[in-house]
């Protein structure tokens, strides 16, 4: 992908003048995985608009970063989210099958970034002391490159919840629903969710599992997943 190509060009020309001590509109915004994760909370907070495209990512990854969204879009923030699909194992996507599709898209985006509010762009930066680190870039050549690639990485997503577009014979409010169980909601995290009652999710859940013909949900989450093609793991 050309895109892809002219966005490592302009990010290893911005990484070479940090790491030369040269000007360049860019700037370290955190080292190590602990501290990274500090700093991009922190920087969030006062972000309105966030393109992002992340290649990977674990359940228990998922189970912190999808709740910060959460609060993060409540409080105002505008989101799109793009995963390079073949990054993800199984539950990973359906994990993300069980959230707002208008915000999480699956695709073929092999080089992660984040564009800020339309003035800067988060990528990778260079190792410092052994450590990885994001940097901050306003520099203009970067960022009409991110801003390329992602055009081009739009134009061939699709919706995360098509992750159970092959379970034709469920709503999508269902199909949701059994992305969010399979993946070891619980009916009350099920319900914040998708704002609905616990009662709603129960009964959803009870319809579900008669249609399949299945006593529990662990049966149902068998079925189901071998009708999903992804082998038979937790439920």
């Amino acid at each position: 992908m050309d895109a892809v190509a002219r966005l490592q060009v302009e990010r290893s020309r911005v990484v070479s003048a940090l790491e030369r001590g040269q000007q360049v509109a860019a700037r370290f915004l955190g080292r190590g995985a602990q501290r990274m994760n500090v700093a991009m909370a922190q920087a969030a907070r006062s972000w309105r608009h966030v393109e992002s495209i992340r290649i990977s990512g674990s359940v228990e990854q998922l189970s912190v970063s999808l709740p910060n969204n959460a609060h993060l879009i409540a409080a105002g923030l505008r989101m799109t989210s793009v995963w390079h699909q073949s990054g993800l194992d199984p539950d990973a996507r359906l994990m993300l099958a069980g959230e707002d599709p208008s915000v999480y898209f699956f695709g073929y985006a092999p080089l992660q970034m984040k564009i800020v509010d339309e003035r800067s762009v988060l990528l990778e930066g260079p190792l410092v002391r052994g450590e990885r680190t994001v940097i901050d870039v306003e520099d203009r050549a970067c960022l009409t490159a991110a801003r390329r690639y992602w055009d081009v990485v739009m134009s061939r997503v699709h919706p995360c919840d098509a992750e159970t577009a092959a379970l034709v014979d469920l709503t999508v409010r269902q199909r949701r629903v059994i992305a969010l169980m399979l993946t070891s909601s619980s009916d009350d995290e099920i319900s914040r969710k998708l704002g609905m009652s616990v009662r709603t999710v129960r009964t959803e859940i009870a319809m579900v599992l008669s249609m399949l013909d299945a006593p529990n949900r662990f049966a149902a989450g068998v079925r189901l997943r071998e009708r999903l093609g992804i082998g038979s793991g937790g439920s």
